[in-house]
């Protein structure tokens, strides 16, 4: 897990701007040394018309040895790597057998040469997150490749006589005086959905290379051009799994989860430094722990809550724990004012955009703890609600579509498992209603500030089948807003963060699944609960009620409201304008 930056000019432009190349490509070591503190460097690259510079930054996980610091180079390729391709050992034996000799145990090795041996084919055999760069100097041409889902970052400003690209929005923002984009701050507001499919970014001019897809920058004529391809195709593939699993049986589909599962774990498990776990006392977590514990001795974990506050996951994580033999450390410190200015300004300057709630910050905190612990690998279930329907909403989604197919099998099934879900969960009730507004369409308007949001559906249009309205969450509404803080707060603490239910195995899998076997008897998940029956304990594995971070709105009476509103005050001139008359 690093952090990667570079740029490309035409030469013309390198001697007119040289002393902001330079201020560029030295901010680029300082501003991302903390996704990557291990070794940084910069290459750089020309020819009669261009400058090429590839930096990279460090955070040493697989081969921690100096041979495998990046940037990487062979033959004529060049590398700047963000990220893990979890398979790279049954990669590595596939490209010796095509007679490929290695130097070094790292998957970047791996990654390099698969490149040159594939191509841009060689993107469909990665399993992993990763964002990277690679310089064909036989074309003269620079690609930028992002993983499947987007997990990991990666920004590009892009004229005709150069292009910058960064793990790091602001970074770039920061040297091309972009402004922010106020249709990404209105939606943020209005919806709290933060990023999206698109290739987007929080400031105007900069963009995103959009998940599974790759950009070509050709630096061989007079001009730099560019060419967006789409290398992954995610309603096509869980398409061609329904066809697969279609004649499965219930039972022969919770083996399948659960065997895919496993792997997605174990793999995940493939490093030369420390690995720990976080445990939130739900079933994702939970699953992904109990099956660690069996690789690992002695694992541990980490919790936001305390064993001794039944407001909190803490005695449900602390029972698990015990009954796993995971040594797990729990995160709820009592903070002053001063303690949440800190963990706030911390948290803003790590996402780089605006977030919706503190649990954000409790986030950041935890794996503030997990760095101070010694660990620089964390497994986490980020993914398991979207790709198993384990939000509340996706009952009322079921609903409607079996009404909608005229299934009252369904449809009686889904309306008791409703009922079930509400009774089990009356004390969230108000908490519902406050979620419900992100779902009404009216009142794009902020009460306050000028800002008018796009209009957006976030129950998905009626012609949507269930199954297609996972993948919005997926692609759209939920999951990349959240694969942000991920990636921010743990890379902020120098903190890979993997995620197994993110394995494009994993998703493509679940999202194949009919919706009346993730939803049913009152539960989300439902196969998820089935697949893990003896795996994980029955007090979590049949639990109904849901929770995430438990962070009580104490934190603002407690000094962070009237910093949040002393912040707003310092910046007036600048806030002002947004503000309505």
């Amino acid at each position: 897990m690093c952090g990667v930056f570079g740029l490309a000019c035409k030469k013309k432009y390198s001697d007119l701007n040289n002393p902001n190349i330079e201020s560029y490509l030295s901010e680029g070591i300082s501003s991302l040394r903390f996704r990557g503190p291990d070794f940084d460097k910069i290459s750089e690259f020309e020819d009669v018309k261009s400058k090429i510079y590839f930096g990279h930054t460090r955070l040493a996980i697989i081969d921690i040895n100096k041979h495998s610091n990046q940037p990487y180079s062979f033959d004529n390729l060049e590398l700047t790597y963000n990220g893990e391709i979890y398979n790279y050992v049954e990669l590595r034996n596939d490209l010796k057998k095509l007679g490929y000799e290695f130097k070094t145990n790292s998957d970047t090795e791996v990654l390099i040469k698969s490149w040159h041996h594939w191509g841009p084919k060689s993107l469909s055999k990665l399993n992993g997150m990763f964002s990277f760069a690679i310089f064909d100097r036989s074309a003269n041409k620079i690609y930028l490749a992002r993983d499947r889902f987007g997990v990991k970052p990666l920004f590009f400003f892009f004229e005709k006589e150069f292009f910058l690209f960064s793990s790091s929005a602001s970074h770039i923002a920061q040297h091309t005086n972009s402004n922010i984009d106020d249709e990404y701050i209105s939606r943020s507001l209005r919806y709290k959905v933060f990023e999206t499919l698109d290739s987007e970014s929080p400031f105007q001019d900069i963009s995103s290379v959009g998940p599974g897809e790759y950009v070509i920058f050709d630096l061989s004529k007079d001009n730099i051009t560019k060419e967006i391809f789409k290398w992954y195709d995610l309603e096509s593939r869980v398409k061609a799994r329904k066809d697969e699993i279609q004649s499965l049986s219930l039972e022969d589909i919770a083996e399948e989860c659960l065997d895919i599962l496993i792997n997605s774990v174990n793999i995940r498990l493939r490093s030369d430094v420390p690995v720990a776990v976080s445990l939130s006392g739900g079933i994702d977590s939970s699953a992904i722990s109990s099956i660690a514990s069996k690789n690992i001795k002695n694992l541990e974990g980490f919790s936001y809550g305390s064993p001794n506050c039944n407001k909190s996951e803490g005695p449900i994580v602390s029972r698990f724990s015990k009954e796993n033999q995971i040594k797990t450390n729990f995160i709820w410190p009592s903070y002053d004012k001063h303690d949440l200015e800190k963990m706030f300004e911390k948290t803003i300057a790590a996402q780089e955009a605006p977030f919706g709630g503190l649990s954000v910050i409790a986030q950041q905190e935890v794996y503030k703890n997990v760095k101070e612990n010694g660990f620089k690998v964390l497994l986490g279930g980020q993914g398991g609600d979207e790709v198993f329907a384990g939000y509340r909403k996706f009952f009322l989604i079921a609903i409607r579509d079996s009404f909608k197919r005229r299934n009252l099998i369904d449809s009686i099934d889904f309306l008791y498992s409703f009922f079930r879900l509400l009774i089990s969960e009356a004390s969230f009730f108000k908490n519902y209603f406050v979620a419900l507004n992100r779902y009404t369409s009216a009142g794009d308007k902020n009460k306050i500030l000028s800002f008018k949001s796009s209009k957006l559906d976030l129950w998905g249009s009626k012609s949507l089948d269930f199954n297609a309205r996972q993948i919005d969450d997926i692609q759209k509404w939920s999951l990349p807003t959240l694969l942000r803080f991920e990636d921010r707060n743990s890379m902020a603490n120098s903190v890979e963060s993997r995620l197994p239910f993110m394995d494009y195995r994993l998703v493509e899998f679940g999202l194949s699944i009919s919706s009346n076997k993730k939803i049913k008897n009152g539960f989300g998940k439902w196969i998820l609960r089935k697949a893990t029956e003896g795996l994980i304990p029955d007090f979590i594995r049949l639990e109904r009620k849901k929770r995430g971070f438990d962070v009580t709105s104490s934190w603002l009476a407690d000094g962070l409201g009237e910093i949040l509103i002393q912040n707003i005050m310092d910046n007036r001139g600048k806030v002002n304008q947004y503000i309505k008359n």
